[in-house]
């Protein structure tokens, strides 16, 4: 799940705990805990766990705005390259059956 890293963060700070304590209270890693308030990702059972020690719903930690679909740019020299070697595998298969 996509979570608001930030307020997450905010949330822990105002309750004054550490992520050592924030990570005891919800029964993970210290590293998960750096993980979410880093990247905002976090399984729907740690979310959970979030929600509960914060007490409020889990849909207020979710992301709400600013989401975007991950995308991945290739350029045009990393295309000519994989259809070139496509090409070239083909032959090599062609030429094998014959």
């Amino acid at each position: 799940m996509l979570v608001d890293a930030d307020k997450i963060k905010l949330m822990r700070l105002e309750q004054g705990w550490t992520q050592d304590q924030m990570a005891e209270l919800c029964g993970v890693s210290t590293r998960t805990i750096q993980r979410i308030e880093k990247t905002g990702v976090a399984s729907l059972e740690t979310t959970n766990a979030l929600a509960s020690v914060f007490n409020t719903e889990r849909t207020q930690l979710l992301m709400t705005e600013g989401v975007r679909p991950a995308s991945i740019e290739f350029s045009r020299t990393t295309v000519a390259c994989v259809a070139a070697g496509f090409f070239v595998l083909g032959i090599a298969l062609g030429a094998a059956l014959i």
